[in-house]
């Protein structure tokens, strides 16, 4: 499908689709409690008063407590649009210690994927909890990643369309986007459609403050000329070097090494006095037209599930996505240098000279790039007497093509030059006498497949309860081929590798106070996990952890982690084509200047294998049992050897270190730059994440509001307590007491108020690039990352308010100040400001306000939001010890949106 077509559909009006028939609510004479659906209809049993224990729909395997557990009335308050919206906003708590993206699970199993659930209204949720990283040991994945698993109502329906607009406040850029969602949930099946396109046109750096005046550059549209050996740098004496023209230095009173050609000479031969007024003075043509901040960008995506249990042991879920995805820039107008001889009848001059000019043909620089992904997911799961089994599979191909223009040839015209054409004026229009270059060009096609066998289960029993375990066999396939032709030097790469894995998880207990087992200790396990990687292109990788999990009293869990992880570079990173960027401003420490130069980027075929050790202490306490209020603290401390990184920022210990990396001429002056991926011999990192999770609901309750939720027909915002389906004790796991409670729950009339921080502290971040050099402390001067160094502090907070329809949330972020410390030979300082990012999004659900949609029915089901990014237009400011921006370190640079404004219409349909 073409992604004119995929635009058409996704951004075709919703009202074209009409939805499927509202079951009808019986009248009441009064207000009864209405059971929540089940999916098995069970005869109603009246009890006498007993204890009742019962374990919670969908919970995750491996015994651990949440982080923060969200309910159907508190994810209200996010006002999010879809699942993947909602992960976006709860990013501070999802990402790892490491920052790495979470696992997903639906109902306390694997999914397919993140397209299988990205589209899904938050309507549809039950419960939303996130786990700490020791969860996705019990899934067969490494103790890596934090867990997400959101439990589905058992009943629900949709059809959901939004439309989403945003602009900055300074204007040039809008993006649209819309998500349209059909869903449809009914017990133990499920399916779901989702159609998105988005568009964002270009933003020109003229639409910016960007100032280039200082960049150095000798190209100008009317010209510059210089003598043969150039301009010399700053405090650099040359005594062969004497200017243009000994004759004009004379007229000017000193040596001059530029003059910019003056606009007469575009008409005729130009006398020497008339380059007197410009004699030193470069002339400087504005580029900002030609160059894009920010590239047209156009997307489109179609994705869909099938989900279905075979029989009461064996489900089955489908999923499968395409999307189509193209950016466009301009990268400035292309130079030409030539040489104008003394006898040419257009030169005044007594030397030959060189000319530098820009010629009006941006369409020479410009960069097309589209990429086409197909990607296909299933997953078979069941149980085998008391072992779950899941069976995954996964197919994902990346097609990318990408296209640069290389400027203007000017062979022919110089020749003509050469050979003092008269007809040919060099300060003329010179534009038709150009041919452009051969573009470069580079496609590369990446094929993942991957299938695994999860299997969970029990193998025997210890005093202190049963042994649980999961064992992890899997295969997949990798290649990428690709080819790209780089200044007509065609070169093509083909890889591939073939990966086999098993990996093992133990969970023991040992002491256990429900069964009086140890239990003046409280409840204590640990845990036991391998794991084998074997490589067709790298051999074998293996990793190995162990872990304590102690909980001395209720609501108090502490933890402790241990973990030798090896990693191998990705067939992206070894094999990615090589790309030749042209112009590209990049900060020279040497000359403290900003320079225009050559950027290489692509895979690096030499790259070793990273080893990382971990070590994580955890804590997670709920010191109130009836209030929803939780504190976590974690402390993580980690080492790398060989870490695989993307190439640093420029800095002169870098360059020293890298000397092979970096392109210079004979004045020193920048050329080009290597940019490909590299390993550094060793990385140290210390860190202290800490925060705390409320929430509670305010306001009186108010009956004669119940059911009028958002929940659609299925559910209100109540909790289904039962077993899950599949198995004689459901995905579950084994029933155990509750480490705590949750505070009361939000009841019809009420509002919910949700309040989030997270406080991450590094105590430590040193690189060492490359064996016998010291190493580069990130917190203290360092850096390896053009946006400074690393923030010693980092601090997010959320808070959100919804009642009877109308709700609002904030996130804030703040990190601190940076700098990184020039050399002893003069380069400069540069200081980077701390920011404090604060979002706001409001919203209303119309369907809550009962008088108008009494009034106007077409109200039902729709939500109408605006948001403002960046509320106070905060930006990093960059400022060098001299007192001076580097020009692509300009705030407008660095941020090109600022504060950004955003309107969205949602309409939901049950």
């Amino acid at each position: 499908m073409t992604q004119t077509a995929l635009l058409l559909l996704a951004l075709a009006p919703t009202a074209a689709v009409q939805p499927a028939a509202e079951p009808t609510t019986a009248p009441q004479s009064a207000p009864q409690a209405v059971s929540p659906p089940s999916q098995q209809d069970e005869p109603t049993v009246v009890l006498p008063d007993v204890e009742v224990t019962a374990t919670r729909r969908g919970v995750a395997l491996g015994g651990q407590e949440p982080i923060v557990s969200y309910d159907t009335a508190q994810i209200q308050a996010f006002g999010a649009t879809n699942i993947g919206e909602l992960v976006t906003l709860l990013e501070a708590q999802t990402r790892s210690a490491r920052g790495g993206s979470p696992v997903f699970l639906v109902n306390g199993r694997r999914i397919s994927g993140f397209r299988e659930i990205r589209g899904i209204p938050p309507e549809a949720i039950d419960r939303f909890d996130i786990l700490p990283e020791e969860t996705a040991l019990s899934y067969g994945y490494s103790a890596n990643q934090r867990v997400v698993n959101i439990v589905l109502k058992a009943d629900f329906k949709s059809l959901t369309a939004s439309v989403n607009v945003s602009r900055p406040e300074q204007g040039g850029r809008t993006t649209t986007a819309s998500e349209n969602n059909v869903l449809r949930i009914a017990g133990s099946d499920r399916w779901s459609l989702d159609i998105n396109g988005t568009t964002s046109n270009t933003l020109f750096e003229t639409e910016r403050n960007i100032d280039r005046t200082a960049s150095g550059v000798l190209f100008d549209g009317r010209g510059n000329v210089t003598g043969l050996k150039g301009v010399p740098r700053a405090g650099q004496v040359d005594p062969t070097n004497t200017g243009v023209d000994p004759a004009l230095s004379a007229l000017a009173g000193s040596t001059v090494y530029v003059a910019g050609v003056p606009g007469s000479a575009a008409s005729g031969a130009p006398a020497l006095s008339d380059f007197v007024s410009t004699a030193g003075v470069a002339n400087a043509s504005d580029l900002n037209a030609y160059r894009t901040l920010l590239p047209q960008n156009d997307q489109a995506s179609i994705a869909g599930t099938y989900k279905h249990d075979l029989n009461d042991k064996v489900g089955l879920t489908l999923s499968g996505s395409i999307e189509d995805s193209s950016s466009f820039s301009y990268l400035g107008l292309p130079g030409v240098t030539l040489t104008l001889p003394s006898a040419n009848p257009f030169s005044p001059f007594g030397d030959d000279v060189l000319l530098y000019r820009y010629v009006d043909r941006p369409d020479a620089l410009t960069r097309q790039t589209d990429t086409r992904t197909i990607g296909l997911g299933t997953v078979f799961d069941g149980y085998l007497g008391d072992w779950r089994w899941t069976a995954t599979g996964d197919y994902n191909r990346v097609v990318t093509d990408t296209s640069t223009g290389r400027g203007l040839d000017a062979t022919a015209l110089q020749a003509a030059i050469t050979a003092n054409d008269p007809t040919v004026n060099p300060f003329g229009d010179i534009g038709g006498r150009l041919s452009e270059r051969a573009r470069d060009t580079a496609r590369s096609t990446a094929q993942t497949a991957t299938g695994e066998l999860v299997l969970n289960g029990r193998p025997f029993e210890l005093p202190a309860g049963e042994v649980t375990s999961t064992f992890k066999v899997g295969a997949g396939y990798q290649s990428l081929d690709s080819e790209s032709v780089r200044g007509g030097v065609a070169v093509d790469r083909s890889q591939s590798r073939n990966a086999g894995n098993v990996q093992a998880n133990f969970d023991l207990p040992i002491s256990n106070v429900e069964r009086g087992v140890l239990s003046g200790i409280g409840d204590l396990s640990a845990n036991l996990n391998l794991a084998y990687q074997e490589l067709s292109d790298f051999g074998g990788v293996s990793s190995v952890g162990a872990g304590l999990n102690w909980s001395p009293v209720e609501r108090l869990a502490l933890s402790a982690n241990y973990s030798d992880e090896g990693k191998a570079p990705t067939v992206q990173q070894l094999n990615d084509p090589t790309v030749a960027t042209p112009n590209t401003p990049v900060f020279d420490f040497n000359t403290g200047r900003t320079v225009e130069i050559t950027q290489i980027t692509g895979g690096d075929p030499n790259l070793k294998a990273e080893d990382r050790r971990i070590l994580k202490l955890g804590v997670n306490w709920q010191p109130v049992s009836d209030k929803d209020f939780r504190l976590n603290l974690a402390y993580t401390r980690t080492e790398a050897d060989n870490e695989i990184a993307g190439f640093p920022a420029i800095t002169p210990d870098l360059e020293a270190a890298l000397p092979d990396r970096f392109v210079r001429d004979a004045d020193g002056n920048l050329l080009s730059i290597d940019a490909r991926p590299l390993n550094f011999f060793k990385r140290e990192q210390q860190d202290v994440q800490w925060g705390f999770n409320f929430s509670r609901p305010f306001g009186k309750p108010d009956p004669s509001m119940a059911g009028r939720g958002p929940g659609g027909p299925g559910r209100g915002p109540g909790m289904v307590m039962g077993p899950g389906p599949g198995g004689p004790r459901g995905p579950g796991g084994p029933p155990g007491r509750m480490r705590g409670a949750r505070g009361p729950g939000m009841q019809p009339g009420q509002g919910m108020f949700n309040l989030s921080l997270t406080h991450t502290w590094r105590v430590q971040d040193e690189v060492t690039i490359r064996d016998g050099l010291a190493p580069l402390d990130l917190l203290n001067g360092d850096s390896i990352s053009g946006s400074g160094g690393q923030s010693r502090h980092e601090v997010q907070l959320q808070t959100g308010l919804f009642k009877n329809g109308l709700g609002a949330f904030v996130n804030a972020n703040w990190r601190s100040g940076t700098r990184v410390n020039g050399d002893a030979s003069g380069s400069p300082d540069l200081d980077f400001s701390g920011r404090t990012t604060v979002n706001l999004f409001a919203f209303a659900d119309l369907t809550q306000r009962k008088a108008w949609v009494e009034r106007f029915p077409i109200l039902k089901g729709t939500r109408i939001g605006f948001g403002v990014q960046n509320i106070f237009d905060d930006r990093i400011s960059v400022t060098s010890s001299d007192g001076a921006t580097p020009i692509n370190y300009q705030s407008d640079y660095l941020d090109p949106q600022g504060r950004v404004f955003r309107i969205n219409l949602r309409k939901i349909l049950f």
